[in-house]
């Protein structure tokens, strides 16, 4: 991206309210979606709809804050529009961020989980249906170089690593589906990411997934879409803390 500076070096898609502490460290410029051509544009509260291009930790990244969902209507090339034009930009490390829901009765609210592997439970697929290569190798989807990278600057909150469940949405989960994700082998679970990490390890990127804990599914736990917020936004400054390790370490 022309904005960045010149050929990408990583990009980022940042979850619900993350995008504040991420985009003030990137010195550059922003870019509203609507001047994006073919960018899906998001009303939700916590995606502001912005790319930030520019510098940071010596690299040339862009940051996409707000992303498109399934539950919203969209396509699957639509919620993984972004990915494919950083790609397209260059980039060869994407970052998938996002807010999920803790399962594992370790976890703490506030925790970041590193993904290690996903559950995709959202009944798409990022693969074309006349892709004429469509059998995509999902071993290593998230790679464990970036992880031990993010593991090295991770600093001295408490940092997990497990498997995401990515589901339709909109509705939180039940009590029984929060018990079947657990069967299944889920440590936590949103409404994103899963499509998009299919579509960059078909363009051959690298991806690191993080997951902000902001709630735990259980019987005494009740969740709204502003709680998700206010603990994105509580976890939004160690989320850039570790994305500006890993960045310089790239």
């Amino acid at each position: 991206m022309r904005r960045a500076g010149g050929t990408l070096d990583a990009a980022i898609v940042l979850g619900s309210g993350l995008s504040a502490a991420v985009s003030a460290r990137i010195v550059g410029s922003e870019i509203p979606y609507d001047k994006l051509e073919g960018a899906p544009l998001s009303h939700l509260a916590g995606h502001p709809g912005i790319a930030f291009a520019g510098s940071w930790a010596g690299k040339r990244v862009v940051a996409f804050a707000g992303r498109a969902h399934l539950y919203q209507g969209r396509t699957p090339d639509e919620v993984t529009y972004f990915v494919r034009l950083a790609a397209k930009a260059g980039a060869r490390t994407i970052v998938l961020t996002n807010a999920a829901g803790g399962l594992n009765t370790w976890y703490a609210r506030g925790d970041l989980m590193l993904i290690s592997d996903h559950l995709n439970l959202t009944g798409a697929t990022a693969i074309a249906p006349d892709d004429s290569q469509p059998f995509l190798n999902m071993l290593d989807a998230y790679s464990p170089r970036l992880r031990a990278l993010a593991r090295a600057h991770c600093g001295d909150g408490r940092t997990q690593e497990g498997v995401y469940a990515g589901l339709r949405g909109p509705a939180y989960e039940t009590l029984a589906e929060a018990a079947a994700l657990r069967r299944l082998g889920a440590d936590a679970v949103g409404m994103s990411t899963v499509l998009e990490t299919m579509a960059a390890r078909k363009l051959g990127l690298e991806v690191l997934g993080i997951s902000l804990i902001t709630n735990l599914i259980g019987p005494a736990q009740d969740v709204s879409h502003e709680d998700v917020l206010e603990a994105s936004k509580e976890g939004g400054e160690r989320i850039a803390t570790l994305l500006e390790g890993v960045l310089g370490s790239l």
